[in-house]
């Protein structure tokens, strides 16, 4: 029988501080957990001031539709998206924070909701893929708190017509390329962003990505000088 239910050994982050502690170390968590939650709270709101403070200079993040961008170069092509009709909302379900020093990972349990019209009988759909984020972030010489790097393990999604009686129409063949995380996100990206080629291998909730990710998040909180 396959093991589902465990880690990948060595992926644990033994270093760090993650509940209780010293009372203070929670007051840093709970900072750590607000700027986490700006991601949605402002870009969602196209708070792009507040959007960004949540960054040290010279960060980068990825999306399915973007890849590795840098956070202003994020911000410019997310209200572009905007302009050109693009609608994505999150919902947020809960965090956990792993702190170690002056570095920390926050993973928070998201919902990303993209509606769109589905060719090719303009059926309007709403694309949900259940994630975590995962910021990792540093606190510099200001004594302020950053994200340096944002990624997501993408953990199962779905598609959900709008109006029930307007159901999409799919390409299996080409729905069956995309990893199952983000599955239908990805499909409907791609069908309705010109230009979009969606990344292929963004982590899941198994498998070497996903395990590559924690691997990453455990060096960043060791102090590793690490590249994501």
């Amino acid at each position: 029988m396959p093991d589902l239910h465990s880690l990948p050994a060595g992926t644990r982050p033994s270093n760090a501080i993650r509940n209780n502690g010293p009372d203070h170390l929670v007051l840093e968590r709970f900072k750590l957990r607000e700027l986490a939650e700006g991601w949605p709270m402002y870009r969602d709101a196209r708070e792009w001031d507040n959007f960004r403070s949540i960054f040290h200079p010279g960060a980068f993040v990825y999306t399915t539709w973007t890849g590795r961008i840098s956070i202003d170069d994020f911000i410019e092509i997310s209200k572009v998206g905007m302009d050109d009709g693009a609608s994505i909302m999150h919902r947020v379900h809960g965090s956990s924070v792993d702190l170690a020093g002056n570095r920390a990972v926050v993973k928070m349990k998201a919902t990303i909701t993209q509606r769109f019209k589905l060719p090719p009988n303009s059926a309007l759909v709403d694309a949900e893929s259940d994630c975590r984020f995962c910021f990792f972030f540093r606190k510099d010489e200001m004594d302020q708190w950053g994200a340096q790097f944002v990624r997501h393990f993408y953990e199962k999604d779905k598609l959900i017509p709008v109006d029930p009686r307007r159901l999409p129409i799919i390409d299996d063949e080409k729905l069956g390329i995309f990893p199952p995380g983000y599955r239908y996100l990805a499909y409907c990206q791609e069908e309705c962003m010109p230009g979009i080629k969606v990344k292929r291998d963004m982590p899941g909730i198994r498998g070497e990505e996903h395990d590559r990710l924690l691997r990453q998040a455990k060096a960043w909180l060791e102090g590793e000088d690490i590249e994501i």
